[in-house]
């Protein structure tokens, strides 16, 4: 038996030292708490690679773990928890789509609780497993040895690390301190030190200090091979390195791009590599969205739970089945079928088309040219669209029995504060009327026959009109323009933040090897990680 309360009080107070000692100890780690601003370039105009500008790996922020990348973690640290450790975190922000954007991660004093009870419960967890994670028992060698040995082979896991000597020496103090409570010492010692283990920001954040690089005297860094190790498991697995990982970086053998290479074709090859980059996928197109999809059943009667699982599965198969499949083009002008219709129409055609994508860019009672029209322009083009003025109210039209929904968008975006926006956006979005708000196929609406040409405006090259979203799909798979956006848009999500000038060339270099690999999109993957800005920082973030 072992004491609770006074196992949190002293865990409290030793995490407050020990997160001060951690400052001290590591000047150069960037602060955990307010990320500072970091300029963000959006839209069709790319920054231009000088390769004679001096080499810059661009900010470096601290991330905190999203719940998704906590579970996993957790998972592969210890098990299988017995339940869902992270149904009351609250959930993430998203910042340029993506929930794991660095300036997003901020914590709040509910991360603070939920992160605490988490912990408790998860030492619960390894006292219940003590013979098979501390398999030193007392008999063999003394409590405080065994604990000792327990504190740098787990903490070198949970921080990702090895911990130094003086964070060892810590924890084995905090050891001392629950060993002396009332009921079983070695329990409640290690209980306590698992605490502060999984509450530690070295254990919430994914910290970069790195190493001064040979022949720089300014502040560029050369990441350690653990950092490299964290850096590649979460990006691929979104979950903390193995043991291979750690042996390699143990062995000071992720040093060059070929050994990072060849622990990336690893990882990519484990299944955990399609549900981790799934989540790129999932936000990236919005299919994140489908779980929370609800329809008003007046006006789509047979929409219902089984249908919105349905669609989102196929929507997954198809995306992918690009993704791994070996061409990543197919995600724009792939053939597939849905149930009930007649295969060979030609009515599905690319993502655009997937009855899940339509679904989530609609209102819950009618189709929504506006938002599918910046679906298109933000998410496929990378183009930045300007906020509605301020102070602007704007009701969107409610169905109306007697007209179409061109017909009442027309009207509606007549005003002409609204025009200029509605220029770049309605002319793409009104090309979808073909497919209503479950995403079902439609030839006519209140009796009206469809209208479904648009117009494609203020790209590189994919300019002009189109009738319906097969020939806009089939146009896009074509456009130089969509598939940068695509890689652009896996280079926010690997570093969890913006691009910026200084990244220019990361991108072109990604770019080009996506595209010489025939949209390969495990090629793409390859390419960041032996990227130069993959391995290095800044000594310090601006």
């Amino acid at each position: 038996m072992r004491s609770a309360v006074p196992r949190r009080l002293a865990s409290i107070a030793f995490l407050a030292f020990f997160a001060l000692a951690a400052c001290e100890e590591q000047a150069d780690a960037p602060g955990v708490e307010a990320p500072p601003e970091v300029p963000e370039v959006r839209g069709p105009n790319w920054p231009t690679c000088d390769p004679d500008t001096v080499f810059d790996p661009g900010p470096t922020l601290p991330r905190r773990l999203t719940a998704f990348e906590y579970a996993n973690t957790v998972r592969d640290l210890l098990g299988p928890a017995d339940d869902d450790l992270t149904a009351g975190f609250p959930p993430e922000e998203e910042m340029l789509g993506f929930d794991n954007n660095a300036r997003a991660l901020s914590a709040t004093p509910l991360h603070t609780e939920q992160y605490m009870s988490a912990a408790e419960r998860l030492a619960d967890q390894v006292i219940a497993r003590l013979g098979e994670l501390a398999p030193c028992p007392a008999e063999v060698k003394p409590e405080r040895e065994c604990a000792a040995t327990f504190i740098a082979d787990f903490g070198r896991r949970a921080w990702r690390r090895p911990l130094t000597t003086q964070e060892r020496g810590r924890l084995l103090a905090l050891y001392d301190r629950g060993a002396a409570f009332i009921g079983s010492p070695f329990e409640n010692g290690l209980a306590m030190v698992v605490e502060a283990l999984l509450q530690s920001p070295n254990f919430l954040y994914r910290i970069e200090v790195g190493e001064p690089v040979e022949g720089r005297d300014d502040d560029l860094r050369r990441l350690t091979d653990y950092e490299i190790a964290s850096r590649l498991s979460y990006l691929v697995w979104r979950s903390m390195p193995d043991e291979p990982l750690f042996a390699a970086a143990e062995a000071g053998a992720l040093r060059t791009a070929e050994q990072i290479e060849a622990q990336a074709d690893r990882l990519l090859a484990d299944p955990r590599a399609r549900d981790a980059f799934w989540t790129f996928f999932a936000q990236w197109l919005h299919l994140d969205e489908v779980d929370r999809l609800v329809r008003d059943t007046s006006y789509y009667p047979g929409f219902d739970d089984f249908q919105r699982t349905r669609m989102a599965e196929e929507a997954r198969t198809f995306v992918e089945d690009a993704a791994w499949g070996g061409s990543l083009r197919t995600l724009f002008d792939g053939v597939f079928t849905v149930p009930g219709e007649t295969p060979g129409l030609d009515r599905r055609v690319g993502i655009l088309t997937q009855p899940a994508l339509l679904a989530v860019t609609s209102k819950p009672n009618m189709t929504s040219p506006v938002h599918r029209g910046v679906f298109v322009r933000e998410q496929l083009l990378c183009t930045a669209l300007p906020p509605p003025p301020p102070n602007l109210m704007v009701v969107p039209p409610n169905p109306d029995p007697t007209q179409t929904t061109r017909q009442q968008f027309i009207e509606h975006s007549a005003n002409p504060v609204c025009a200029g926006c509605h220029a770049l956006i309605d002319p793409l979005g009104l090309g979808f009327e073909n497919y209503d708000a479950v995403g079902a196929w439609r030839e006519t609406q209140n009796g009206w026959p469809i209208d479904a040409t648009g117009e494609v405006t203020g790209t590189y090259d994919a300019d002009g009109a189109f009738t319906g979203v097969v020939e806009l799909s089939r146009r896009l798979a074509e456009s130089q323009q969509v598939h940068r956006c695509l890689t652009t848009q896996l280079f926010r999500y690997a570093y969890g933040r913006g691009e910026s000038d200084v990244d220019a060339c990361a991108l072109d270099a990604l770019y080009r090897a996506y595209m010489d690999a025939d949209y390969n999109f495990g090629a793409m993957v390859r390419a960041l990680v032996v990227d130069d800005s993959f391995r290095y920082r800044r000594g310090e973030p601006e």
